[in-house]
């Protein structure tokens, strides 16, 4: 009988052990404020990987378990905060197509595509807000729009004049080069053509094309990233001069530090804007902040983007569904998302700035909720008509 007790606890220890090496590894943000290094040395004992200092903030990105995260938690109670370090994504996506498997977007043909570059189309959702009749007043020059994203194509023909530069966020094999801010995965420039696509007969042209466009890479070839890295791209926003910070992507995750970055950028006079989601639920982080305008989507009827999120938090409804664009290998493709709709709100924003209106103006949609457009259907010419 007692060989058989020995042999049963045996085994419990044995799986338990197994279970504890098994445990998936996490991402966490360390914020221990007067006990930041005491704090570092018991995540240590406790098996925290060091990854990165979060720039410009009191916080550390570290990989460890869920297990080993609370009992952490446990011991240090009240003075600082450990959070796991949530997933966010690209708001976006060709349109009809499966996320990314898209012709469009294979450089290859992208790049043939470029070597005759189509005569510039003005797409609905420019028409639809009203920015060709804005532009005898304003073309967004003298703002700059930040991008926090998948990074920006630098040398597409209808953007290359209108880019100030970048930084990257996204590390590679525990570093991270800053250089590398090119796209790699289209969505970013997608979203920048639509903000300052330039006007000069082919392709596209943007909201605001005289505005111009800083690209922040937070999120990697897949379209997806850490809140974390976004906390980190827009106070770099802030340090690069930006005037309105545009950002299609969004978690269900919450975080601190995002929320601080958030008010950060708020309290330097930045205009923040971010996609509500496309989910057809609660709008997502970082919209659903109150200091963060939350963008949804309509399709060229005015019609509510079956996909997009909705509630309470929504300040503005724009053009998110079949919207023709830049991507990158300087070709042009339709997207439909929240991440289509948010750069229309954030080329009128610069419109606004620099025609010095400093508001933007919406029309109601009738049929559609106030959870469903906010204030109503941004437009271009009313937000800068004298």
């Amino acid at each position: 009988m007692n060989f058989f007790r020995f042999g049963s606890i045996s085994l419990l220890l044995l799986l338990a052990v197994s279970t504890a090496q098994a445990e998936e590894l996490k991402r966490f943000v360390l914020r221990g404020g007067l006990q930041t290094e005491r704090l570092h040395q018991r995540a240590r004992h406790f098996r925290a990987r060091d990854l990165h200092h979060l720039e410009n903030t009191d916080a550390d990105v570290v990989e460890m378990t869920a297990s080993d995260a609370k009992a952490l938690r446990k011991e240090f109670g009240r003075g600082f905060s450990i959070e796991e370090d949530a997933k966010v994504e690209a708001l976006g996506r060709p349109h009809g197509q499966a996320w990314w498997n898209n012709p469009f977007l294979d450089e290859a043909r992208a790049r043939q595509q470029a070597i005759s570059q189509p005569a510039e189309v003005l797409p609905w959702g420019i028409a639809a807000v009203q920015a060709p009749e804005a532009w005898q007043y304003s073309r967004g020059a003298g703002i700059k729009v930040c991008v926090v994203d998948t990074g920006i194509q630098k040398d597409h023909p209808d953007l290359a004049a209108n880019i100030a530069g970048g930084r990257n966020f996204v590390r590679m094999g525990g570093s991270v080069d800053k250089t590398k801010w090119n796209d790699d995965n289209g969505h970013g420039t997608h979203v920048s053509g639509t903000i300052a696509a330039i006007d000069n007969s082919i392709g596209v042209v943007g909201v605001a094309p005289l505005a111009k466009i800083y690209a922040v890479k937070v999120l990697d070839r897949n379209g997806s990233g850490y809140l974390s890295d976004v906390a980190a791209g827009i106070r770099e926003c802030v340090i690069a001069g930006a005037h309105v910070i545009s950002m299609s992507l969004g978690s269900s995750g919450d975080s601190s530090v995002l929320h601080d970055a958030v008010i950060y950028a708020k309290n330097a006079g930045k205009v923040i804007v971010a996609a509500a989601g496309n989910e057809s639920g609660p709008v997502l982080y970082p919209a659903k902040y109150s200091e963060v305008w939350a963008i949804s989507a309509v399709d060229k009827n005015l019609k509510f983007a079956s996909f997009s999120n909705f509630g309470p938090e929504v300040d503005f409804a724009a053009p998110g569904v079949t919207v023709y664009s830049t991507v990158k290998g300087s070709g042009y493709a339709y997207f439909s998302g929240t991440s289509m709709a948010t750069p229309h709100v954030a080329g009128i924003v610069a419109l606004a700035l620099s025609a010095q209106t400093n508001h933007v103006v919406s029309q109601t949609i009738n049929g559609l909720s106030t959870d469903q457009q906010g204030y109503g259907f941004a437009n271009a010419y009313l937000s800068v008509k004298p």
